[in-house]
Order: structure tokens, then sequence, then C-alpha cells
């Protein structure tokens, strides 16, 4: 009786190795992922290269990462030279995908724009061009570059992040490259301020220009004085001062000024308009001599009101170079 016992507990204990072998064997071999299947993300800090971009509103051109630039990083993390990292697409020994960081996996969804590039919502998530996209990413394989764009119409505060990379092809995606970026819309051009009139027909408040010489400064590429002086008040010099829709932003290009130039008399909508338009509201005049930007109103207004007008100056040979306030008037 005894006997049989052992018997019985070393055909056990033979089955039961048989099973750890065939255990262990089976978590030593790699998860081989099909075609429909998006392999899983090995974290690899030092293969992650990070960029803060910002685009800023008005001024959008597309930004440019080459790979050229990191060169070594692909030699550490995948062997290859950028040269055939690329040749690699070709034959497709090496692949370049999405990466869900927030799922720790690679994304192989095909790409939506051209070739080689996707779309991005405010959320980073994929999409098509015409599906609310704010930001896209495109490879340029001939100049072996990242080309990252903004939509046109993202507005200032948009905010977003997504991920690429390119890896070897194979089992799993474990050695690979990643580019992370972090995708920003600002506009350094904009002041918001506010001014009170006070009571009385054409009485007036004003904007120092001189307190804002670091914006002018950055945006327009000249100090306060030179602002000043190239401005066509007398149909000379370069700098011209337009109204801006408060919700399109659009610049009125057609109105020339309504009144003392550079300035224009406004609705209560800020619109351009004509002194004794029905509606006229506000004017804003600059005077050039001390730098001021006088916000003025028409006569016989409610006390208490409150407006919201847009102005810009813009330099007509070079468009990108812009300021624009916002400016809430409120009348005593």
């Amino acid at each position: 009786m005894k006997t049989n016992l052992i018997y019985l507990l070393i055909s056990f204990l033979i089955v039961m190795l048989g099973s750890c072998n065939d255990s262990i064997e089976d978590a030593s071999n790699k998860h081989v992922y099909s075609e429909d299947e998006n392999p899983y993300l090995k974290s690899d800090i030092e293969a992650i290269i990070g960029h803060n971009i910002e685009f800023e509103v008005g001024r959008f051109e597309p930004q440019v990462i080459y790979l050229d630039d990191y060169a070594n990083v692909f030699h550490d993390k995948m062997n290859l030279t950028v040269d055939e990292v690329v040749s690699g697409l070709k034959n497709e020994s090496v692949v370049f995908y999405n990466i869900n960081a927030s799922r720790s996996h690679w994304d192989k969804i095909a790409p939506t724009k051209g070739e080689s590039g996707w779309y991005y919502n405010s959320a980073g998530g994929i999409t098509e061009g015409d599906q609310g996209y704010v930001a896209s990413l495109e490879f340029d394989e001939i100049n072996r570059q990242l080309i990252i764009d903004v939509n046109e119409a993202a507005e200032a505060g948009l905010e977003t992040s997504f991920n690429v990379g390119f890896a070897l092809n194979g089992p799993d995606y474990d050695d690979y490259v990643r580019f992370l970026f972090n995708v920003a819309v600002t506009d350094p051009s904009l002041i918001i301020t506010s001014v009170t009139i006070p009571d009385g027909d054409y009485a007036s408040a004003s904007v120092n220009l001189y307190d804002y010489a670091d914006v002018i400064a950055y945006n327009m590429g000249i100090d306060v004085d030179e602002f000043l002086s190239n401005l066509d008040a007398n149909e000379e010099g370069t700098i011209h001062l337009y109204v801006v829709d408060r919700e399109t932003g659009a610049w009125d290009a057609e109105s020339s000024y309504t009144a003392n130039p550079p300035g224009y008399w406004m609705n209560a909508s800020g619109a351009v308009c004509s002194w004794g338009d029905d509606g006229f509201t506000l004017f804003a005049e600059l005077n050039m001599d001390e730098g001021l930007l006088n916000i003025g109103r028409a006569p016989d207004l409610t006390a208490g009101s409150s407006y919201k007008i847009s102005l810009g100056f813009r330099d007509i040979n070079d468009e990108m170079n812009f300021v624009r306030f916002i400016i809430t008037v409120t009348l005593e």
C-alpha cells in the first residue's frame, strides 16, 4: 500500500514538472502580433525625443524636425543610420506609426494625411482632415524631416500632444525612436486692456503705447519711437491702423480712416463707420507725438454703457509684423 502511494506521488510530480516546463516555455516566447493588433510599447525613456512647439496666431508656418539631428539616437536605439531608417521604410524592415501613450501601445492606423502623415484633434487623437483637426504631422522621406503644422483656424490657447515612432519591424517594436510633440497656439501680438471714458460729449481716455514697448518690439521688430514715425497718417510710412472684427479676427483692409488719421469712428459693434452715421458711437485716434491711442465717445451716450473694440497695427510691406488690441470701453 505504501509502495503504491509512492508511485502515485512520483507520477503526480512528473506531470506537474511537465506542465511547469510547458508554462516556462510559453512564457519565454514573445507574442507574435497579427496585422490587426497594435504591439505594446516597451518603456524606454532614453528613446524619447521631446519637442514643445508653439505656433503664433497670424503667423502660422509649418515647423520642421530633421531626423539627421538625432542620428546618434537612431544609432543607439535601432543600430541604424538615418539613411538605413529611410531605406528600411521602403523594404518594410522599419515601420513608422503613431504611439498611443495613454494605452502604452503602438497605433497602426493608416495615414490620414498624404502617404505618411496624420491629422490630430484637440485631444491628440487621430482624425480626418475634414473632421475638426487642429494639428497635423507628415514625414517627408526625401528631406528626412517631420513637418508639424496647425489648422489655420486654430485659436490661441489650444494645446494638444501626439507621439510617433520609427521601429525595427519584427515580432514586436521594442527597438525604436519616439518623437513626442506638445503643440500650443499662442498670441503674443494680442494686448487686452480697458479704458473708462469720463462723462461729456467727445470725451476720451488713452492707451499709452509706451506701456507696451516690449510687445511692440517683439511683434513689429522696432521700438515705439520707430513705430510711431512709420505710421501712415499722412499717406507716408508703412504701418497702418486697422479695425479688426472682434468675433472673427478679420482685419478690415477695405475701410479708409474716418476720424483724424490714423483713426476711425466705430458703431456699437466695433465696425467702421463715419461721424454722424446711424449708431456712430466711439472713435479711436492716435496721438503720434505722445504715443497715445485715444478712445472717445459720441454725444448723448448712456452712462454705464460698455463696449468692446478691436484695433490692430500692421506693416503693409510685411503682414507678419503686427500687434492687436482688444479694448473694453466703459462710459462714466
